[in-house]
């Protein structure tokens, strides 16, 4: 095969405004977006059952009744796991190899023992106590920054109808509103790309945590 067969078989590179845009213009970006916003849902119920479940136990663990119950809480791990895998395959392309949904032993007592001796349990702990920070942050600055660069798109429709308080200027016409179209549509591509440095991170950290 020549060079010129080789040269005429060789994708064309994408150019430089698709580069630019493509958080806006592909399904990456929007899955991305995605498990961002579903990390505060998700990280309440994990924290949430965790703090509630991990306290019961531990305060019962005198009266030997704890034992049972911690022991629970470590085999609902691995399934939570799962389905952080899934989010994190599907939505983050994360590419991490399924698992099992239980460390194994035989008999009840064998697989007892083997939750409390499972590594992957005891950091699946911390991860998903982790969930509940980063994805509050994730939501908090998804949002903020979609709601912004949305409202100043939407300017020329919502200036007249008085819904615009910038502090120093109040918009009121459709031509004031146009005027901040521009600003809108940059802090929009801005905010894409912000998405899409968090969903890199939570990539990175499901990598780690949901394996």
């Amino acid at each position: 095969m020549d060079t010129t067969t080789t040269l005429a078989q060789s994708p064309a590179p994408d150019p430089a405004w698709r580069s630019v845009l493509r958080p806006l213009i592909t399904s990456g970006g929007y899955r991305g977006l995605t498990h961002n916003l579903l990390g505060l849902p998700l990280g309440v119920a994990y924290f949430s059952w965790l703090v509630t479940a991990l306290a019961t136990g531990l305060g019962l663990v005198v009266t030997l009744i704890g034992i049972p119950i911690l022991t629970l809480v470590l085999a609902t791990i691995r399934p939570l796991l799962g389905l952080e895998r899934g989010l994190a395959n599907s939505l983050l392309d994360a590419r991490i190899p399924a698992a099992p949904l239980s460390p194994g032993g035989e008999g009840v007592i064998g697989r007892a023992k083997a939750y409390w001796t499972d590594s992957a349990s005891w950091r699946g702990i911390v991860y998903l106590l982790g969930r509940f920070p980063v994805g509050l942050a994730t939501f908090t600055v998804g949002v903020t920054a979609y709601a912004t660069a949305l409202s100043l798109v939407a300017a020329p429709v919502l200036a007249p109808l008085d819904t615009i308080e910038l502090g120093f200027w109040e918009p009121d016409t459709v031509l004031e509103g146009l005027a901040l179209l521009p600003l809108g549509l940059v802090l929009l591509l801005a905010s894409a790309w912000i998405s899409e440095g968090m969903a890199a991170l939570s990539r990175v950290f499901a990598r780690w945590g949901a394996r």
